[in-house]
This record gives C-alpha cells, sequence and structure tokens, in this order.
C-alpha cells in the first residue's frame, strides 16, 4: 500500500511539473508565431455604396515584432470584396534584410491572409540573373485586366539612390507571381528611380505609374505601360524639372486631363504640396505650382470620391499627425476633416488608399513603423466627417 500512494504521489507531483513547464513556455511559444498568421477583425457588415449608415472601422495588417519595422505599404483590389495589400520588413531602411510581403484582406471574412513572401534581396538576385543587395519600396497595382502588378526598387550598392525597379505580375490574384523582370528606364547605369503610389488606368490594356528619381536632381516621372502586344512595352516622360516635386500622385479628371501631386522634399516648416496638369494623358505637363496644405517632405496618398472631388490621406504638417483631407477645387485648396492619427515622437506615415468592388475606401499606413495599420469606410461616413466644425 505504501508503494501504491509513492506511486500516486509521484504521478501527481509529474503531472503538476508537466503543467508548470506548459504554463511558462507554451504562451510565449505561441505569442512567437504570429508571423505569418492570418490576422482577424471583427466581422465586417458590408454597406452597399449608396448605403445611407455612415461606416468605419480599423484594425492592423501586421502583428509587432521586436526589433523589427514595417514600412511602405500598398493597397489595391484583388477581386471581389477583396484587396491586396505590400509592404517591407526589415531592421531599418535600405537594411539588406528587408523583405516585401504580401497579404489579402476579404470584406466577407474581415480577415488578413497569413503575409506571403514576394521578394527578397536572395529572390531577387535569383529571378533577375544579378546580385541585388537589398530591397526596398514596393507598388501593388491592378490594371484593367484585373492583373496585379508588384513594381519594387532594388538596390545594388549604396542607398535609395542607387535603386532600380523592377515587376512581378500575378494573373490569378495575388496566388501565384511571375518571375522578377528589370524595368530599363535610363540608359546610363539605370539607377535612382524608386515608387510610391498607385497608378492610373488608361484603357484595359495601358496604365501610367508614377516614378520618381532620388540622386543628383530630383524630379518626378510617369511610366506609360502598354500591355496589348505580345510583350509589354513602355516609356517615361518627365513630369516636373523641379527638384523639390517628389512622390507624385496620379489622378485623372475628364477626358484627357490629369493631376499630379507631389511631396515638397524642401525641409522647410510649412512647405506645401505641390501640383502640376496635364491635358494630353500625361505627355506634356504644366510647370508646378503650390496648393495650401502643407506636408513637407512626407509622403502621401489621394484619390477621387465619386462626386469627383478629391480624397488624401497626408501628414498634416510632420509625421506625428495623420489626417483626411479634402479637395473640391481641382487639388488647389485642401480642407482637414478628420484627423486619424496625433502623437508626439510618434510615426504615423506612407499611407496608401484605394477603393474595393464594393465602394468602401481602404487605407493602410506605417504606425510608429512597428505595424502596417488597416482603415475602412464609405462615402457616407467621409460626408458625416465633412459636415462637422474642424
Amino acid at each position: 500500500m505504501s508503494i501504491l500512494r509513492g506511486l500516486l504521489r509521484f504521478n501527481v507531483g509529474r503531472f503538476l511539473l508537466v503543467c508548470v513547464i506548459f504554463l511558462l513556455y507554451i504562451p510565449p511559444f505561441l505569442s512567437h508565431l504570429h508571423e505569418g498568421q492570418s490576422h482577424k477583425s471583427p466581422p465586417l457588415k458590408i454597406p452597399v455604396a449608396s448605403s445611407s449608415t455612415p461606416f468605419y472601422s480599423e484594425d492592423f495588417v501586421t502583428d509587432e515584432k521586436p526589433g523589427t519595422m514595417y514600412h511602405v505599404s500598398s493597397i489595391c483590389p484583388a477581386g471581389d470584396h477583396k484587396m491586396a495589400c505590400t509592404w517591407y520588413v526589415g531592421s531599418k531602411d535600405c537594411a539588406p534584410d528587408v523583405a516585401i510581403y504580401l497579404s489579402i484582406f476579404d470584406e466577407t471574412k474581415s480577415e488578413w491572409t497569413r503575409p506571403q513572401l514576394l521578394v527578397d534581396s536572395d529572390i531577387a538576385s535569383k529571378e533577375l540573373d544579378s546580385y541585388v543587395r537589398k530591397v526596398g519600396n514596393s507598388l501593388i497595382y491592378r490594371d484593367g485586366r484585373g492583373r496585379l502588378w508588384l513594381i519594387y526598387a532594388s538596390i545594388v550598392v549604396g542607398g535609395w539612390g542607387g535603386s532600380s525597379l523592377n515587376y512581378k505580375i500575378s494573373v490569378d490574384e495575388g496566388a501565384t507571381w511571375s518571375k522578377s523582370e528589370k524595368l530599363i528606364l535610363s540608359p546610363i547605369f539605370n539607377l535612382a528611380e524608386n515608387v510610391k503610389n498607385k497608378g492610373i488606368n488608361l484603357d484595359d490594356v495601358s496604365f501610367i505609374i508614377p516614378v520618381y528619381r532620388e540622386l543628383g536632381r530630383n524630379y518626378s516621372m510617369a511610366l506609360h505601360v502598354d500591355t496589348s502586344g505580345r510583350e509589354i512595352n513602355y516609356t517615361i516622360t518627365k513630369i516636373s524639372d523641379s527638384i523639390n516635386a517628389i512622390q507624385p500622385v496620379l489622378l485623372r479628371e475628364d477626358g484627357d486631363n490629369i493631376v499630379a501631386l507631389f511631396r515638397n522634399s524642401k525641409r522647410l516648416k510649412g512647405s506645401p504640396i505641390l501640383f502640376a496638369r496635364s491635358s494630353d494623358l500625361g505627355k506634356t505637363w504644366s510647370n508646378v505650382q503650390e496648393t495650401n496644405m502643407a506636408n513637407w517632405n512626407s509622403g502621401f496618398d489621394m484619390i477621387q470620391m465619386s462626386d469627383g472631388a478629391y480624397l488624401g490621406i497626408v501628414n498634416n504638417g510632420i509625421r506625428e499627425n495623420l489626417t483626411i483631407v479634402t479637395s473640391r477645387d481641382g487639388g488647389r485648396n485642401w480642407k482637414p476633416i478628420k484627423v486619424l492619427e496625433k502623437k508626439k515622437d510618434c510615426e504615423y506615415s506612407y499611407p496608401s488608399i484605394s477603393r474595393s468592388s464594393s465602394g468602401l475606401y481602404h487605407v493602410t499606413y506605417s504606425y510608429e513603423r512597428k505595424r502596417i495599420k488597416h482603415l475602412v469606410f464609405n462615402e457616407q461616413w467621409l460626408m458625416q466627417q465633412e459636415g462637422r466644425d474642424h
């Protein structure tokens, strides 16, 4: 009997020891599995585009990971009620460990798919058959045929001044991708080009992507892409000679009219967003002018609303403040309507905005460079914000 009692005490003690080990080690282990897992939010009740009920929701595309920076997101439609988002992850800007990831958001499930690695320096080197030391900014874009384009910067030596652009294409809404192809945009060295903002479709087979140059004399350009033939053809035209007008946003108006709005690279307080116009689908451009919107040296993004007004997500002054703004005079004058983020000594930057098949606006941006944040809202919510006093 004493032997039996001893065995029982031994088994109970061993069971309690296992429980203690489980409680100590399993939760921390599970907490490190966030990278690569799907991220769920409360299910969205998707309103129709004409809904009279204001709608707003927010979540995060990524979880926070100590010592890791998440930055430069881009979002675009990826099919019915789906949005594709890319961003880069690394220890810091221009670091050799930077990698570009993709996740798809399903509005009906309110769920992001498991992040998929699209490209890093090793993948780029192999696919381009040339040495790539690191990768950087990426842009995801849906063309008139429904194909997704990933355009990304690769760097052989140095920083952003040593970047060149490449592309990958998906014909199945981001499930699989072609190998990387180099864009040859300048005859000498093919360096210093970069991307940030989405393009505009001219028709089913052609579109324009805004690019900019960051070496010596900075300036912006329009990359015209034609996919009507068996091979992809492209040409590039200069938008502006202004050394301060970079990272353009393109908005198409009536007919052949296009508006370009630029990040002002002046590092002076109060420096405004800049703009120029084209009346021939981006072949020639007017001189650069100033708007009334202060946004010195910080990336932004804009889109047209259904009534033709412009909607922007900008840093209203500094990167501690991220604000929704609207313009109803073609981009000359802007009105802040909603502060999204405002916290001293924190950064909320590089927003991207697009609209889904359901008529909802989707916004992503760098949240303190620790995560990628995601907002969803409809035009009724925007109209409600515009009606308030600011």
